[in-house]
C-alpha cells in the first residue's frame, strides 16, 4: 500500500453490503504511514500534526462509516471477503498532488454520515463520496437515485477499467490474491 491508495472491499455478511448496488460494498483511502507523510513533506502540516498519535498507532485508513468519517487501522478494515487496491495513475510522479490528496482526505475526518447518499453535498459523506470529494480531478460516474446524484463503490472500480485514471494494484477474492488476469476478473464483478 502507498499513501493515497483507494481500497474497495466486499463483505457479503454485512447487511449494508446487501443494500448497496453492485459487487463492492465499501471504499476507503490509505493515507500513509509516518515515513510516507514525512517523505511527502506534510508530516508537520497543521492538519497532519493533530493526527500524529492515531497515525503512529496505525490508524492510517480514512473511511466513512455510519458513525461518521474516521481513521482506522488496517486490521479494522480487513474483516472482508474481497478487496481491491486502486492507485491513481501517475500520482506517484507528483508528490505535491499526492500530498494534496492526503490533506483533503484528512479534512473529511469528523464529518457525519450522509444518509441521503447525495454527492452534491459536502457536509455529510458516505464511503464512495469520500473518494469523490478527495479525488476531485477525476471525472467520476454517478447515477440518479431518488432524485439525487449518487456514487457507488462499483463506480469507483469502473474507473480502473478501459484505461481509466485508476490502476488495479492488487485484487483479493475469497481470501486469496487473484494473480491471473486480475483486472479482467474484477471487471466481471463490476455492475
Amino acid at each position: 500500500l502507498r499513501a493515497g491508495d483507494i481500497l474497495l472491499e466486499k463483505t457479503p455478511f454485512r447487511l449494508t453490503d446487501l443494500l448497496i448496488p453492485g459487487f463492492w460494498g465499501h471504499a476507503a483511502i490509505w493515507i500513509g504511514s509516518e515515513p510516507e507523510l514525512k517523505a511527502l513533506g506534510i508530516w508537520n502540516h497543521p492538519l497532519v500534526t493533530k493526527y500524529h498519535t492515531p497515525i503512529r498507532q496505525g490508524h492510517v485508513i480514512v473511511e466513512a462509516l455510519r458513525p461518521g468519517v474516521s481513521m482506522n487501522p488496517l486490521e479494522h478494515f480487513l474483516n472482508i471477503d474481497a478487496m481491491a487496491i486502486l492507485r491513481v495513475r501517475n500520482l506517484e510522479l507528483d508528490a505535491e498532488a499526492k500530498a494534496a490528496v492526503i490533506l483533503q482526505a484528512l479534512r473529511q475526518v469528523g464529518k457525519a454520515y450522509d444518509f441521503n447518499f447525495d454527492v452534491e453535498t459536502s457536509d455529510t459523506i458516505v464511503c464512495s463520496e469520500l473518494i469523490y470529494q478527495v479525488y476531485t480531478a477525476i471525472d467520476w460516474p454517478t447515477q440518479k437515485a431518488l432524485g439525487r446524484a449518487t456514487i457507488s463503490p462499483d463506480h469507483i472500480a469502473q474507473r480502473a477499467l478501459n484505461g481509466g485514471p485508476l490502476q488495479l494494484v492488487a485484487f483479493y477474492r475469497d481470501g486469496a490474491r487473484v494473480d491471473r488476469e486480475p483486472l479482467e476478473n474484477m471487471a466481471l464483478l463490476v455492475a
